[in-house]
């Protein structure tokens, strides 16, 4: 009798669209070369889809799945976007949030919901703990149980005490800013393809894994963090528009 095969998805990530450290081809790249056991990925940058559609767009280059989905924020956190093309609304309730995922075709995941450097998180977490099934019935599909990049000790594992009470599926993600990054915390999930990982977590069969980024990572992103506070108010950072020439998100070298 065959053993059954599981996929390893990232979820998580970003690109210099938002406030990673590398643009998306140049993420695409490093997964490819060094993140094996990834069978899927998704890039979600802070509200925007550029590099996210991008990476689909050109999904057929690479030998793991790319979905699609952006990191929105919302009034009491920030909720993954996954399969979705259009954007998403910002500053809403979950509710009408994960309406609004729902209406582009995709699926609501609540991102760390414990990230309590986040002041939206500080000022609402109290919310999660008064009903965990208010979650559920907001329209919520899974909460990301594993966030690589957390410090704050405890957030993962209220996390997963939350998920198993309101009776949500689990998603584990790396929410990468840098390469090194990527594959720290994964999704496992039955079969290989985006398709089965959708279809697992309707149906609850993920699982979550992994452990904090390398302390190395810390140090990239702080100072890449630091950089981007010492940038002009009227923004110089590189646009996010695949179109761009010379100074694009897509890559350090050509777009092509």
């Amino acid at each position: 009798m065959s053993q059954p095969v599981f996929g390893r998805a990232d979820l998580h990530m970003h690109t210099t669209a938002s406030d990673g450290v590398l643009p998306v081809r140049d993420l695409l790249d490093h997964i490819e070369k060094h993140c094996r056991h990834l069978t899927a990925i998704a890039i979600t940058d802070h509200n925007v889809l550029d590099a996210s559609l991008w990476a689909y767009a050109h999904k057929d280059r690479y030998p793991f799945d790319i979905i699609p989905g952006v990191e929105v924020n919302t009034r009491y956190g920030h909720v993954l976007a996954l399969w979705v093309t259009s954007p998403i609304p910002k500053h809403l309730d979950f509710k009408d949030t994960a309406a609004a995922i729902h209406e582009a075709g995709g699926l609501a995941v609540l991102a760390h919901p414990f990230h309590l450097e986040l002041k939206e998180v500080r000022a609402n977490a109290w919310r999660y703990w008064n009903s965990f099934a208010g979650l559920k019935t907001a329209g919520l599909d899974a909460i990301e149980t594993i966030n690589a990049g957390l410090v704050t000790p405890g957030s993962n594992r209220y996390a997963m005490y939350m998920a198993q009470r309101a009776g949500m599926a689990v998603t584990g993600s790396s929410d990468a800013h840098t390469a090194g990054a990527v594959g720290s915390a994964i999704t496992r999930y039955p079969g290989q393809s985006a398709a089965d990982l959708r279809q697992a977590l309707l149906a609850h069969e993920t699982t979550a894994e992994g452990h904090q980024w390398p302390l190395k990572e810390y140090v990239v992103f702080l100072k890449h963090v630091k950089g981007l506070k010492a940038m002009p108010s009227s923004g110089t950072r590189p646009s996010s528009t695949p179109t761009t020439p010379a100074v694009s998100p897509l890559s350090s070298e050509s777009q092509s």
